[in-house]
């Protein structure tokens, strides 16, 4: 069973950041790399499936405009993350 991941984006105020483009990178030689890009929705919200195949300790990293979060366990589910 694959993984469900939320993204928030808020800007340095904490304000939703919608529209912008969200990337999800998974850790990994073999099955690592991009997961996906998606957008924000009017709530500052991106959301990602993964496969079935990933375990619950890998890895993520997000990039948002640049800018470079985590990594995270990709088990988190939910993720926020504030750009300078």
């Amino acid at each position: 069973m694959g993984h469900n991941l939320t993204v928030e984006v808020l800007d340095s105020d904490g304000d939703p950041v919608c529209g912008t483009t969200v990337l999800v990178y998974v850790d990994g030689i073999m099955t690592g790399g991009l997961l996906n890009e998606e957008f924000t929705d009017d709530s500052g919200h991106a959301e990602f499936e993964t496969g079935g195949d990933y375990e619950g300790w890998r890895e993520i990293v997000i990039r948002v405009r640049g800018q470079r979060f985590g990594p995270f366990r990709i088990d988190g589910g939910a993720y926020t993350v504030q750009l300078e």
